[in-house]
């Protein structure tokens, strides 16, 4: 069935109104996903869990920003240092999510780990420290004491979001402060937005000259607390069912302001968005909206199969469950998605892509199952072979903390 849907892809992909933005190309690509340090708990999800042979690009969400001073810090000290975890390596101990991560940079060269500043309610720490020069200088600095003690390969900056052009030009000298001081060897990045309201404020063509490449988060086009029909939350083509929101309308858009397609990496999710009180399964239809929209909202991608109908959008590219008993609608990526989306991303030469988070997916660093989201995004791509080759860095001279992992 997989195959059949991809081969149809394909084909729409080789119309006379879409071939001539095709470009073929040998670069390698990609392959990033963010790791939450609040998914030990709830979840029971570390870093050993992960497939190590499919990313190059481990981020790890979140650092946070001290208001009064502009230095970044820790949102939990405990799980990121000090958490007890078996080893990957033998007659090695590890304390903390960090230490792991570093020890699987070890045992695969090509996986680089990138400390992501921010996240999602944050957007007053940012404006905190770009509005003072003190702050933002230590802002810069702290973060390169980060990477240079804890093991990063990068910082990237989630800022949800810049709400005008003023903070969209701080934003720029933001980075620019951060690339002039980040050694070459170490990324800059960014969380980018994928609504209109929110892009418009930033000066892309500027920010651009500062990046390494831009995350696009190409999901939550849609959901229970916002919108006002069932609709697809991270659909690659047409209207979603609640507005017109699509994936390949917000790579064009990136492109159209001038960056170049291997800077853009496809942003995709590893959960679902629940639509409750829904009376069929249809998207775009009505729902009842519920008073205190929370994390019911969300489900992860490896919990779906709970819902017993399950169906495949092909033309929008958009899969979406039913639960006649409880009246809940779910939309979301699978396999078939994922597939459809690597091959996208392999015909328009982008960069690669990206997850959010790593905790949803059906994987094990053991196991990888056959519905995997980024196993089956990494073989429409060609395999592990045709991934990121560029290895990470593994001398940290300065550092304490991994003092006592150094061979």
């Amino acid at each position: 069935m997989c195959h059949r849907l991809v081969e149809k892809f394909q084909e729409r992909l080789h119309h006379p109104s879409t071939q001539q933005t095709l470009v073929s190309t040998d670069r390698k690509f990609k392959t990033c996903v963010y790791f939450t340090n609040w998914a030990v708990y709830d979840k029971k999800h570390f870093p050993s869990h992960l497939p190590l042979r499919y990313y190059t690009h481990i981020f790890y969400a979140f650092i946070t920003i001290d208001p009064e001073s502009g230095n970044v810090k820790f949102t939990d000290k405990w799980c990121d240092l000090e958490l007890p975890e078996e080893s990957l390596i033998p007659d090695e101990t590890v304390h903390g999510s960090l230490q792991q991560l570093y020890q699987m940079k070890k045992l695969n060269r090509t996986l680089k780990v990138i400390m992501s500043v921010g996240g999602w309610g944050t957007s007053h720490l940012f404006e905190a420290i770009v509005a003072d020069e003190q702050k933002l200088q230590n802002f810069v600095e702290s973060s390169v004491g980060f990477i240079e003690e804890y093991g990063f390969d990068g910082v990237d900056i989630d800022w949800e979001y810049p709400k005008n052009s003023r903070e969209g030009q701080r934003f720029v000298d933001l980075l620019r402060s951060m690339r002039e001081r980040l050694p070459p060897r170490y990324s800059l990045t960014v969380a980018a937005p994928a609504g209109i309201d929110n892009i418009k404020h930033l000066d892309i063509p500027e920010m651009d000259q500062y990046l390494s490449f831009w995350n696009l988060m190409c999901y939550d086009f849609a959901g229970q607390g916002w919108s006002q029909n069932t609709a697809f939350h991270s659909n690659l083509f047409g209207n979603n069912g609640d507005n017109d929101m699509n994936v390949a309308d917000v790579v064009q858009i990136y492109l159209s302001k001038g960056v170049v397609p291997s800077k853009l990496i496809l942003g995709c999710p590893m959960y679902g968005r629940i639509f409750h009180g829904v009376n069929s399964c249809k998207i775009g239809d009505s729902f009842q909206r519920q008073q205190n929209s929370d994390s019911s909202d969300i489900i992860n991608y490896n919990e779906i199969g709970c819902f017993p109908e399950q169906y495949f959008d092909l033309r929008k590219v958009g899969a979406y469950a039913y639960d006649t008993k409880s009246k809940r609608l779910v939309t979301y990526d699978n396999e078939q998605s994922a597939k459809i989306k690597g091959n996208f991303v392999k015909s328009k030469a982008l960069g690669g892509g990206m997850w959010w988070d790593s905790s949803g997916d059906r994987v094990t660093s053991s196991n990888p199952s056959p519905d995997s989201l980024v196993t089956n995004f990494v073989d429409q791509l060609g395999g592990v072979t045709q991934l990121d080759q560029n290895e990470n860095c593994l001398l940290y001279p300065k550092s304490k903390y991994l003092k006592s992992l150094r061979s």
